[in-house]
């Protein structure tokens, strides 16, 4: 049976204040904003699961969508997210970044200033695996993809035997930058680390291109690719260690 077995308050980074409050519906009196979230359980349980509710606590009008990242996730478990809809479950690591969706249409809530959606909730299926697993999950409005107005990271814990290493990787000082950005048709990527893979992956989740075993350095050609937003990940040993928004305009 799955049990909420604590919430960490942890500042993840500085920015503007956040525009959406993140509770959880049934103890609505604490923000999980920028909070990881660990949820226990073991191996042998069929979901673990967290819900939200998010309130839209700015003056603006949102029409709201999320994005779920694989931060450092188990292979052969399973992850899906409700958003509105629940879409079929995903095996780890077939779309290391979404946005919720099904069948190429993204899952979107209006919100008007003080509404309130109920339509979250992050589900994960252990397998028979021993370990934890981290995922993020950013709020924002369609119309910025870019700027997240609610982030929660959510960490589920089935370790029995083995230790539980899933940390929040993505936020280590890993020096990690593209440029140009915008980019035409070449991206050039630097990494101060060796034999890492680096993906670009569409708004949808698909990975477009991959390059593996980089050491320090890579250029990408990009003609492949259309107009748009996409997000480039660098990984170590199938674990993403950072990532970053990319804009392709040719």
């Amino acid at each position: 049976m799955k049990l909420i077995t604590s919430i960490f308050f942890v500042l993840l980074f500085i920015g503007v204040q956040a525009q959406l409050k993140l509770i959880d519906p049934l103890h609505p009196g604490a923000d999980f904003n920028n909070t990881t979230i660990t949820v226990s359980g073991v191996p042998a349980d069929n979901d673990l699961e967290f819900p939200l509710s998010v309130i839209n606590t700015s003056t603006e009008n949102y029409t709201i969508k999320c994005r779920r990242t694989e931060v450092d996730v188990l292979a052969g478990t399973t992850n899906s997210t409700c958003w509105v809809v629940c879409p079929p479950d995903v095996n780890a690591g077939d779309y290391p970044v979404m946005v919720i969706g099904q069948n190429g249409v993204e899952y979107d809530y209006s919100l008007a200033p003080g509404d309130t959606a109920i339509g979250f909730l992050a589900h994960y299926g252990p397998h028979n695996i021993d370990g934890c697993s981290l995922f993020k999950y950013e709020f924002f409005d369609a119309a910025d993809p870019n700027t997240a107005l609610g982030t929660v990271y959510g960490r589920f814990v089935h370790n029995v035997s083995t230790s539980c290493t899933a940390a929040l990787t993505e936020m280590s000082k890993v020096n990690f930058s593209i440029y140009p950005n915008p980019a035409s048709d070449q991206l050039n990527v630097e990494v101060d680390l060796k034999n890492v893979d680096v993906k670009i992956i569409d708004m949808l989740g698909k990975t477009v291109l991959t390059a593996v075993n980089v050491n320090n350095s890579t250029k990408i050609n990009l003609m492949d690719l259309n107009n748009g937003i996409y997000f480039v990940s660098v990984l170590d040993k199938g674990t993403v260690l950072k990532t970053e928004k990319l804009i392709v305009k040719h």
